[in-house]
């Protein structure tokens, strides 16, 4: 079954579980049967709720007026991520549901648990589509009457003031201005956002679209420090251009912002881009091909909070950035039918972005 299931005895000690349980929360249980959960590491929050859960589910029993025994309990449970397995691209979210349960020496536990992760993204996808889509309405209707105006008044009045005026006058236009053209920018990434147009898929030679950009970088402080490894026999892929191409620059100038700092002190910054093919096991255990594409930055790396919500909107690190840029690259990607994971390097030294491309496209 798809679910995950776990028996504990009355100290919470791990009993029995199902395959399942494994895939969820991406730990191997066998070794642990007969430990206490608390014990098994990375696992402390997941204890701590389900423990509180039975303690609640006790107590509102027992404080029950008619008499009634709570029979269960569900609860939605969030727990950190597990650093450097490829699907987990978020906090693990987990609908549980626990109930007492008759084992060898008196009352256990039983738990019954599935990963909602996906739901619970989609969900928040869709919403943030439509706060972006009416935000992007109600912000431009504005913004044209705001320039026109300013450059109105400028127009009017700038030969009927004194210099010092006049010079104030230009001064405060050129402000409003380049703030209204800094909203327009926003307003265009709420509505791209809002309206990614569905991926149209075609066979694509992945390195040749890469070389393709990277041309872009060259010549300038970029081209010193991005290090591109391409695989000679890549397979194509099926992929949109357009869109893929947007990722590509979208996660290069991410890693460029993150190693800024030292290109500005001379420091060895350098940004990694390689592709590979790589084997996996599918469904029916029989050997799948697929395509990696990896970018790793020297730069300070992710902070908790961003690797918590990365892929959400609005989840951005950057002063003056949206948060819409790894929104939109989770987005595309979701189109393609791939996968996407972020991580910091295990030195504590910078960030790494993995992109999996599953549809390969067929042999000529």
């Amino acid at each position: 079954m798809s679910a995950g299931v776990m028996v504990m005895d009355s100290q919470f000690v791990l009993v029995s579980c199902n395959e399942s349980v494994e895939r969820i929360l991406h730990h191997e249980f066998e070794r642990y049967l007969g430990t206490p959960l608390a014990a098994i590491a990375e696992l402390q929050t997941f204890s701590t709720a389900i423990t509180q859960a039975f303690s609640e589910q006790s107590a509102q029993s027992a404080a029950d007026e008619l008499g009634h025994t709570h029979l269960h309990w569900q609860h939605q449970i969030e727990i950190p991520r597990v650093q450097g397995v490829d699907d987990a691209d978020n906090n693990t979210t987990l609908l549980a549901r626990g109930s007492r349960l008759p084992v060898a020496n008196g009352t256990g536990y039983l738990v019954v648990f599935d990963d909602i992760s996906d739901v619970i993204s989609a969900q928040r996808t869709f919403a943030w589509g439509e706060v972006a889509r009416r935000l992007a309405h109600e912000i431009k209707n504005p913004l044209t009457p705001i320039q026109l105006s300013a450059e109105r008044l400028q127009m009017k009045l700038f030969a009927k003031l004194s210099p010092q005026d006049a010079a104030m006058l230009n001064k405060s236009t050129a402000t409003i201005v380049n703030q209204v053209a800094a909203m327009k920018r926003m307003v265009d990434d709420f509505r791209d956002y809002a309206k990614t147009p569905p991926a149209v898929l075609s066979a694509l030679n992945l390195n040749a679209l890469i070389e393709e950009i990277l041309h872009l970088y060259l010549g300038g402080d970029e081209g010193d420090i991005i290090h591109a490894t391409l695989a000679p026999t890549l397979p194509r892929v099926m992929g949109d251009t357009t869109q893929l191409r947007q990722v590509i620059h979208n996660l290069l100038q991410n890693a460029q912002d993150a190693v800024s700092d030292r290109v500005d002190h001379q420091g060895d910054a350098r940004i990694d881009l390689v592709t590979e093919e790589i084997h996996y096991k599918g469904s029916n255990d029989e050997t799948r091909t697929a395509v990696r594409i990896s970018i790793t930055d020297n730069g300070p790396g992710f902070s908790p909070k961003i690797l918590a919500r990365a892929f959400e909107p609005y989840v951005t690190s950057k002063p003056r950035g949206t948060g819409l840029g790894l929104a939109m690259v989770k987005k595309i990607i979701d189109e393609h039918g791939g996968r996407i994971d972020i991580q910091n390097r295990p030195d504590a030294n910078g960030a790494k972005v993995s992109i999996l491309l599953l549809k390969l496209a067929p042999i000529d």
